[in-house]
């Protein structure tokens, strides 16, 4: 039997395997992946904005613990990361994504040397073990932040080892890589809460042993790193409820708590499946995957199965190895509230890699017996180290074309080309105003602030041509309208517009016609078009509706967004939708008369709403009016709109909402109607 590597040797081979780690991650990384995401505009934006205020966020608050993403305080640490990257180079697509892709190289790195703890022979491989699964060659390569989370955890493992291992002072180390873990992303936080858990009491004995004075220093640090958290929870009181809200989280849903568990219980074993993690899954985004290819690849599958069998056979002696089993059982938890989605569940790449090295250190083991065991290692490496090249030649040469919906619904492909032609455009006409699709990508606006100086997000829009199509808006001739295939034959099928030929066009990947700049005014006739389409919209529509057991019948003004059960569910968070109408009108008629004293509305934000309930008694006569004017009103509170006079038998009632401002068309959301 061949004797073991010298120590300098496996440092050397380390170093190579994290240099080819790191060269697969940033070479071609502004091309792959070929969209560039407003969640990675968003880091810059946010780093940005911090050295811009003197480390305030918009809401003037000091080192903020969380940011707000959209609708979601949702974003923390990562913006701290890149605070520096941003302050050196500035934003860029590369500053945003490298900056990602290194810590994801400390996250490979930690892998290592958490096997090292674990006395695995091969563990200086583990960069290379990271790098072939196409999981981490994807987001590795992004600027999200649930790359570094999955990252921190790898870091907080090995920490946790060397704690276990030999040194109870590491302690510290792991409750700093642990809480970064938790803040990196909000997923994390339900990683750290298990998994935290599951070793706290596997190895409780040992525990319990360490000195009382390192036992009192560790808690205090505990307490340190959780005060950002309490401060978050201070500033930012209900944000968990509002976070399952903008998930649709079936917490939030009027079902039996049996039914929300065996919900989670049914989410939480999906994100334990092999099926999910070793085959192609098209249920994903396409932006998340690699063409054809499983998160993780299926020739891992013997690995992992012998590494839990490893694993296993030590599970009681060997805290190292019963850590790695218990390491799983932590990543599904956050995952489960919602719809399972691979960015909550990124943090599984450091089980299966554990696991993988593992079973291969066992397969080293046997083989080795009749063959030199370093030239098994070589070909092990050199075959990894090839996989991770050619996973960067397919990204990078058949990537863009992998596929082909380019917009809100796939890649959300275009941005730094579509800002680079609108800042020519801006150069090239002093006058021009640049007005940019908003339906191509989740949030464009973080793409103006990202691309853009102040001076030029002046003169450009985040808009959709429907708003133009929808109502009559004045043109000076100078706007120039970017607009997305769907759009532009749109605005061709619209007798209402006259476009001119296109002043450029911003080809998608695959060649097609993606991006048109173009000019257009309103045609002679467009004022009479305009005036038919207000009368339709003020056409209501009839709707059979179950409200508690009841059949009731519904005339409605036109929605756009929501449906009418919306209305009754005991939900705010589910909203009906005006489309364009003021006031937006409801008239209920119900399955049998009923008395009747008013109506409870909760409505979306309105500076100023005109309500109306007209009651029409079960016996005749003219109906019974009330009117309640509102201003300053904080969005999804609830109003109620008392009848005078008392409740009154009726089968009928008409709810009458309008923009006080008498702004019209305009949007007018309800989250819920009760009838009292």
């Amino acid at each position: 039997m061949a004797p073991p590597p010298a120590p300098r040797l496996e440092w050397s081979l380390f170093a190579l395997c994290l240099a080819v780690y790191a060269a697969t991650r940033l070479v071609g990384i502004t091309r792959f992946p070929a969209y560039f995401f407003c969640d990675e505009a968003l880091q810059g934006n946010l780093a940005s904005m911090l050295l811009d205020n003197g480390f305030r966020d918009h809401t003037g608050t000091l080192f903020p613990p969380y940011f707000l993403n959209d609708r979601r305080w949702a974003v923390s640490l990562s913006v701290y990361i890149h605070l520096l990257p941003v302050w050196l180079f500035g934003k860029s697509v590369a500053c945003v994504r490298a900056t990602s892709a290194a810590v994801t190289l400390l996250g490979a790195a930690a892998a290592g040397l958490a096997l090292k703890e674990m006395k695995s022979r091969l563990w200086w491989m583990a960069p290379l073990i990271v790098g072939v699964t196409p999981l981490f060659f994807v987001h590795a390569r992004l600027g999200f932040e649930s790359a570094m989370m999955a990252s921190f955890f790898f870091c907080f493992v090995w920490a946790y080892f060397v704690y276990r291992n030999r040194d109870p002072r590491w302690i510290f180390v792991a409750f700093f890589f642990g809480a970064c873990t938790f803040y990196a992303y909000t997923a994390g936080q339900g990683v750290m809460l298990v998994t935290g858990l599951a070793f706290l009491l596997s190895d409780l004995r040992y525990h319990l042993r360490l000195k009382k004075r390192l036992w009192i220093g560790a808690l205090l640090f505990a307490v340190v790193l959780a005060v950002p958290y309490a401060r978050y929870r201070r500033l930012h009181p209900g944000v968990v409820h509002d976070q399952l809200a903008v998930l649709d989280s079936y917490w939030l849903h009027p079902v039996p708590l049996s039914a929300k568990l065996k919900e989670f219980g049914r989410n939480y074993a999906a994100g334990l499946d092999p099926r999910y993690w070793f085959r192609p899954n098209d249920r994903e985004f396409a932006r998340h995957r690699m063409d054809g290819m499983a998160f993780l690849p299926p020739y891992f599958v013997p690995f992992v199965v012998l590494g839990i069998y490893a694993c296993g056979r030590r599970f009681l002696r060997s805290p190292l190895h019963r850590a790695v089993l218990l390491t799983p059982f932590g990543v599904p938890f956050s995952g489960a509230v919602a719809n399972l989605q691979i960015l909550r569940l990124l943090a599984m790449i450091v089980p299966v890699v554990l696991l993988t090295a593992v079973g291969l250190d066992q397969v080293y083991e046997w083989l080795s017996r009749w063959r030199r065991r370093w030239v098994i290692a070589a070909a092990c490496a050199a075959a990894l180290a090839i996989q991770c090249a050619n996973l960067t030649r397919l990204a990078l040469t058949r990537g863009p074309t992998w596929e082909r919906d380019y917009g809100l619904y796939g890649l959300q492909w275009g941005a730094p080309q579509v800002f680079a032609a609108i800042r020519e455009e801006l150069v090239r006409s002093k006058d021009a105003r640049v007005l940019v699709s908003s339906t191509w990508a989740n949030n464009p606006a973080e793409f103006a602030t990202f691309f853009l100086s102040s001076a030029e997000r002046r003169r450009v829009v985040i808009g959709d041509i429907r708003a133009w199509d929808d109502r009559q808006t004045s043109l000076s001739g100078t706007e120039v309208f970017v607009m997305t295939p769907s759009e532009y034959e749109l605005a061709k099928s619209k007798p209402k517009f006259e476009l001119l030929p296109p002043l450029r066009t911003i080809p998608y990947p695959d060649g097609a016609p993606g991006f048109r700049f173009v000019r257009l005014r309103y045609a002679p006739n467009a004022a009479a078009l305009f005036a038919e389409e207000r009368t339709a919209r003020a056409a209501l529509r009839e709707e059979i509706v179950t409200v508690r057991g009841e059949s009731w019948s519904v005339r409605h003004s036109q929605t756009d967004m929501g449906s009418l059960p919306d209305l009754f569910d005991g939900r705010p968070e589910t909203i009906m939708r005006g489309q364009e109408v003021n006031p937006l009108v409801f008239d209920v008629g119900f399955s049998r008369p009923r008395p009747l004293s008013g109506v409870t509305l909760v409505l979306g934000s309105m500076d100023r709403a005109h309500i109306r309930l007209l009651v029409t008694p079960d016996g005749g006569g003219e109906p019974r009016v009330g009117d309640l004017v509102i201003t300053n009103r904080p969005p999804r509170a609830s109003v109620f709109v008392p009848l005078p006079g008392g409740s009154v038998l009726s089968a009928r009632a008409r709810v009458e909402i309008a923009d006080g401002n008498g702004v019209d068309p305009t949007f007018i959301e309800v989250g819920e109607m009760t009838f009292r």
